[in-house]
């Protein structure tokens, strides 16, 4: 095909320059023809020679805009080395023309540059030629942006191309960005300045360079406008601190800068400064740091002593241990540092009540944690000022702030590998000694901090201390509070960990169990102290299987406290060792539970079927199998509710691939007949939980769901028991949740026959109830850990298909639909609730009408926090809801009453010009439920009345 002639393209261009739009259009066109070769690019070039070259600053504009257009439609990699000098020549020298047409000149550039072939020379020549003839600040936003980011992407590019220029591009840039305040712009800076601070040599620009971005710390931004939008001051600050500690030159200007502003009354300000110190020291370094510190200090100080502010508190002393961590390479210069923070806080730790004792502490546990060396340079003073205190000491309270903060630094020495005896100063002190001293204590407070020193010092107490310390916890763990029996079996389990066979010992001597000797309740801790040594494989392997013939021991409370503590050790994540497996193989803990003759009303039976299915759960697709075999085989023999339930109870678990045929009719029977009812929702659990794993086209799933569904239809239509009609509505409830969940297709035929069941006279308003069970966060059996199918977004097309049945309820079975979907709405996230927020409030309205308290209670729940998002849907049904409100806060029950008075208050924050219309009726009501007979109601009542008092007077609540 022959190339297009220059004057067809001579002739598009004339008409492209009328519109903008046919403008854009022809240029992709043209960028189409020069990929495809039916054209070339010096052709279109020579074509818009004359209109660049126009008098005309119009027309010279639109040609300079078509060749960037038709640029930035081609491929990065599309045009050679030679294209790119020639087009950078060409744009260099429209950098020298007029100012209007500059913008559509820094559009072509940023196009160019991102080309894969530019020429290894081009940026220079651009740079230069835009340094000497582009003033950037009087440029518009728009324009700098794309200076900025022709910077932005030759350095990510170009960046040696760059450096050749060497102190004339840092100046060019450092004149480019002087004055920027633009928070978009600023953001754009703010992430490349650093790398190129530390990319290019400031060498005597060093600071200006400085200069240039110091004048931004601290931040300070108000957003506003639409350039501002999505960005915060928070943001600005965030990418300002890494650009002023970029390299260790910053240091004598960034640190005075710090030092500055932290003597500012700006809380800001402060802080900034603080977390600009913490980034910074590791940059600025021991050489950067050292002629600062006498100042530092100081200044550091006087938030952490006595430290009002806990934010400026805390923000200081991370900002002093970054400062000595940095200074540790530098032992004298560290020391001394830390030595003028001991000499400033010694005098406040001799008085314990004193008000500088905490924050002075607290400052030297922050030190002390940095390294072992500043651990022990602080050990030498606070712990004979502690233990010397505590020796005079004669109140239970100070002693107990004392043990407390010793306990603190032994932790910390601990922690960095070592003891207080450990620092030759410190090796006179015999400080586990101080503790046994004090162990007898009847200050239950004393005494826990007591066992928990000397648990910390578990690693440095000698044989003849352990065995003291053994004796005692025995003795506390029988005879102790409930506080100090936890600690006992928490200090026993860390010692189980560094010396089990004592401990080992020390169970089978002190925890026999003496059944016939021993009360109750001693037998009882025993077990608790047993299931606390547990957790460590040592022990779990003696003391499980006692534990496990406790189960069913003829004592109940005995038995309860053994499946207790079952249930809580198969129930702990973090244990060194596979627990549940070790109960089913070792123990046989399956076959002990499922044989238990139990009644289903016992506080244990609950117990035994959660660690049945905690432990069933955890098991290999083999274990699984083995058990499926061994057990569904006995529901066909003649058995009792309860062994059948406990059988049934290990199915849920089950992988998918487990090879399980069950007898329905059981099943159904029990989800529907039981006259237990944790049988019946376990059953229905059960089944649930079945359909769901199976595939929709296996055979089995159809068989299975044809069976049920003619069971469940038989018994709504039939004229039954009303607990059996519910139980048989439950069924069906569960069937919808197992087919919603997994994703089947047939999911709208279930939700539909579900949701009519509300105009059932004897059921409506029960399954109406339990309806959020389908979308309920707490269930514990439809749930991926069970290796269910659960689909993410299952509880939205719950909640769609709910809204769009609003008009199928009428009279009686209203309410039922009212009380669902209300339900349903505390199970729905926000953002789906905007999105239906119009569909929504009508029903909420008419909720708020209806003589039901528990419909009433929840939807004005629901619409507290909604009205705090200030929607305009709100605004717009003032009149609604207002007055509703208003009645509702004279409601018989007391927590409505309190529910409308805050929703109520949150109107308030409503524009005052929408609200007070109605501020003069508000008043005069809430007189009534300010002199409510109840506290809480007159509390909510008072707030309600004062907030309401302020709109639209002076100096009142704002007007938005």
């Amino acid at each position: 095909m022959a190339l297009l002639t220059s004057t067809v393209f001579k002739e598009r261009f004339l008409i492209a320059f009328k519109e903008n739009e046919t403008l854009n259009t022809t240029c992709q066109e043209i960028a189409l023809e020069i990929q495809s070769g039916h054209t070339k690019l010096y052709t279109v070039v020579e074509e818009l020679g004359p209109f660049v070259t126009e008098k005309d600053v119009n027309i010279r504009e639109k040609g300079i805009f078509a060749l960037s257009s038709i640029l930035s439609h081609l491929p990065t990699d599309f045009l050679n080395e030679a294209e790119l000098h020639f087009i950078t020549s060409f744009y260099c020298d429209r950098l020298k023309d007029h100012h209007s047409i500059i913008p559509i000149v820094l559009k072509g550039i940023l196009t160019i540059v991102q080309m894969n072939n530019l020429p290894k020379d081009s940026p220079e020549r651009l740079f230069r030629v835009l340094f000497d003839n582009v003033p950037c600040q009087s440029q518009l936003v728009a324009d700098r942006r794309n200076i900025y980011m022709i910077f932005v992407t030759l350095m990510k590019s170009r960046i040696e191309d760059l450096k050749a220029m060497g102190p004339d591009f840092v100046y060019g840039v450092i004149s480019a960005i002087d004055g920027e305040r633009n928070p978009r712009n600023l953001m754009l800076l703010f992430g490349i300045l650093p790398h190129f601070i530390k990319e290019f040599s400031l060498g005597h620009l060093t600071g200006e360079m400085f200069d240039v971005i110091e004048c931004y710390f601290p931040v300070d931004f108000n957003p506003s406008g639409s350039e501002a939008i999505g960005i915060t001051r928070d943001d600005l600050a965030e990418k300002l601190a890494p650009c002023l500690c970029a390299v260790p030159e910053f240091a004598e200007f960034c640190i005075p800068l710090i030092i500055n502003k932290l003597f500012s009354s700006l809380r800001v300000a402060k802080l900034d400064s603080l977390s600009l110190l913490h980034k910074g020291v590791q940059t600025f370094g021991v050489k950067g740091l050292k002629q600062h510190l006498a100042e530092l200090w100081p200044a550091l100080r006087k938030e952490v002593m006595p430290g009002g502010d806990l934010e400026l508190k805390n923000a200081s002393l991370k900002a002093v241990m970054s400062v000595i961590e940095v200074i540790s390479s530098d032992t004298k210069l560290c020391e001394d540092f830390i030595d003028s923070i001991i000499k400033d806080t010694k005098s406040s730790l001799y008085v314990v009540q004193q008000s500088l004792f905490r924050p002075s502490v607290k400052l030297l546990e922050c030190v002390a944690m940095v390294n072992k060396e500043s651990c022990t340079q602080v050990l030498k003073v606070i712990v004979p000022v502690l233990c010397g205190q505590y020796s005079t000491k004669t109140s239970t309270n100070d002693k107990v702030i004392l043990i407390e903060t010793l306990n603190n630094f032994i932790k910390i020495a601990s922690d960095n590998k070592f003891h207080i005896k450990d620092v030759p100063e410190l090796a006179w002190m015999d400080i586990p000694q101080l503790y046994f001293n004090e162990i007898s204590t009847q200050c239950t407070e004393l005494q826990s901090k007591i066992l928990f020193g000397l648990t910390i010092q578990k690693a440095y107490l000698n044989e003849m201390h352990r065995t003291q310390l053994y004796d005692i916890i025995c003795s506390l763990s029988k005879i102790g509070n409930n506080e100090i029996r936890k600690l006992c079996q928490s200090s026993l389990l860390s010692f189980t960990t560094l010396y089990p066979r004592e401990i080992s010992t020390l169970i089978k001597k002190k925890f026999q169990l003496k059944y016939d000797e021993e009360e109750t309740e001693i037998q009882i801790r025993e077990l608790e102290v047993l299931a606390a040594v547990a957790k460590t494989y040592e022990l779990g392997v003696e003391v499980l299987p006692r534990i496990v013939s406790q189960t069913n021991a003829v004592n109940s409370e005995i038995s309860f406290t053994a499946l207790t503590c079952l249930h809580r050790l198969v129930a702990t994540k973090h244990i060194d060792y596979n627990v549940q497996h070790y109960l089913y193989n070792e123990c046989n803990i399956i076959e002990k539970l499922t044989t238990f003759d139990i009644n289903p009303t016992d506080q244990r039976f609950d117990l035994i079927l959660n660690i049945c299915r905690l432990i069933v759960r955890n098991l290999t697709l083999e274990e699984q199998q083995n058990v499926v075999d061994t057990y569904v085989p006995i529901l066909s023999q003649q058995i009792s509710e309860t062994d059948a339930v406990l059988i049934i109870n290990i199915l849920i678990p089950l992988r998918q691939n487990i090879d399980l045929t069950i007898n329905l009719d059981l099943l159904q029977n029990l989800a529907i007949n039981s006259k237990h009812l944790n049988i019946r929702l376990l059953m229905c659990k059960c089944i649930a939980v079945i359909l769901n794993k199976i595939n929709d086209n296996n055979e089995y799933f159809q068989n299975i769901l044809s069976y049920l569904k003619a069971k469940i239809n038989n018994n709504l239509n039939s004229n039954i028991d009303v607990e059996m009609k519910k139980a048989t509505a439950s069924l069906q409830l569960w069937l919808t949740k197992a087919i919603i969940t997994k994703g089947s297709c047939d999911v709208e035929v279930f939700l539909n026959e579900l949701i009519n069941i509300f105009k059932d006279d004897q059921v409506g308003q029960y399954i109406a109830q339990e309806y959020k069970i389908l979308t309920d966060r707490y269930e514990d059996a439809l749930v991926n850990e069970n290796f269910c199918n659960v689909k993410i977004f299952y509880k939205q097309r719950v909640f769609e298909h709910l809204i769009k049945k609003n008009s199928e309820f009428e009279n009686t079975s209203r309410q039922n639909y009212l009380t669902a979907l209300v339900q349903l709405l505390e199970e729905v996230s926000v953002e789906l609730l905007f999105m239906h927020l119009t569909k929504l409030v009508p029903p909420l309205i008419e909720s708020l009408s209806l003589d039901n308290e528990q419909l009433v209670f929840s939807s004005l729940i629901t619409l507290k926090p909604l009205l705090e998002t200030k929607h305009v849907i709100f605004s717009d049904k003032a009149q609604c809801f207002i007055p509703r409100f208003l009645k509702l806060s004279v409601y018989k029950t007391m927590r409505v009453r309190i529910a409308a008075l805050e929703c109520l208050t949150n109107y308030c924050n409503y524009p005052t010009i929408l609200i007070n219309t109605y501020k003069q009726d508000v008043l005069e009501k809430l007189a009534a439920p300010i002199d409510d007979p109840k506290r809480l109601v007159r509390k909510a009542a008072t707030q309600a009345r004062t907030r309401w008092f302020l709109v639209g007077a002076p100096g009142g609540l704002k007007e938005e």
